[in-house]
């Protein structure tokens, strides 16, 4: 029996990349109100509430309210990231990955942008002629953690929080932002999975694939990047999960620049092709009103 027959064994290398599980799409870009001004900082309007005066006597004269006028400020953040492949690499892999690159920082950009507005839900937010009046979120749109993960009471709490500010209003879209762990604990709840209460399903679906209470839930899941950080897209310190609930136009995201991909081959780098994806966008708080923080035990 020949001892070197090893030498005749193939290698076989499946060809194509495969995506490692990850978010792919920006998961609030629906969830919020959407703008694509262009310019380095952007204003929009705002008018606010005013009340009717009782006309007590025939021909008196007109009475004048001065009705006041706000504006909000979203500053633009450009975002990028690129890589490069070597010519010499290109010959020596299967398939050139440059699809797969382009998907992949696509899908990078898409996190950020879901990352940028709930920063811009929970942090400030900027106002006035010029923007340089500070606004930040009332405690009295903030609901502690106590010791209590996600509960139905919180989210009864939440729902309570924005009717009482005429956040809500007809039929406009409303939403809350957890994590998967928010999720396995609220659907664990009897209000939540019996059908007695409600009519969502979650023991045959195993979550919340629609609307209950009111809102539509959105994962929003932490992830670990290329140098092994943990990437939290919903704040968490300690054992405090931030989550957060919102009527749609109570966010704004201006985004003048979609996440768009270009490759190029780069004379002063040996010819390597580079891989790039950049987008701009900004967003902001257009009403503290429309917004709740939810804060969780995890």
């Amino acid at each position: 029996m020949s001892t070197e027959i090893t030498t005749l064994q193939k290698q076989t290398y499946q060809d194509g990349l495969e995506m490692l599980a990850q978010q792919m799409p920006c998961k609030l870009h629906n969830a919020v109100r959407l703008e694509k001004e262009t310019g380095k900082r952007v204003s929009f309007p705002q008018i606010g509430v005013v009340a009717a005066k009782e006309k007590t006597a025939r021909n008196t004269d007109t009475q004048y309210v001065t009705t006041p006028h706000r504006r909000r400020w979203v500053s633009m953040k450009d975002f990028e990231l690129a890589d490069l492949l070597d010519v010499q690499d290109l010959v020596r892999i299967v398939s050139n990955p440059g699809s797969e690159y382009s998907k992949a920082f696509v899908a990078a950009l898409n996190r950020a942008r879901d990352k940028n507005i709930i920063e811009a839900a929970l942090g400030t937010a900027y106002s006035g002629e010029d923007g340089t009046s500070t606004v930040s979120l009332p405690a009295a749109q903030q609901i502690p953690v106590g010791t209590t993960g996600f509960t139905l009471e919180k989210v009864r709490t939440a729902m309570q929080k924005l009717k009482a500010g005429n956040g809500v209003d007809g039929n406009e879209e409303m939403f809350v932002a957890w994590t998967s762990a928010q999720e396995a604990e609220f659907i664990n709840e009897n209000e939540v999975k019996s059908i007695d209460y409600n009519n969502q399903r979650v023991l045959v679906s195993g979550g919340l694939d629609g609307r209950f209470f009111g809102f539509t839930y959105i994962r929003l899941e932490d992830w670990t990047d290329e140098n092994n950080t943990t990437v939290r897209i919903l704040p968490k310190t300690g054992d405090t999960r931030t989550c957060v609930a919102w009527v749609k136009s109570g966010l704004l995201h201006n985004i003048p620049l979609m996440p768009q991909t270009k490759m190029d081959q780069l004379p002063g780098k040996s010819y390597a092709w580079q891989f790039y994806a950049s987008a701009t966008y900004g967003s902001t708080r257009m009403q503290e009103t429309k917004v709740v923080q939810i804060d969780v035990d995890e």
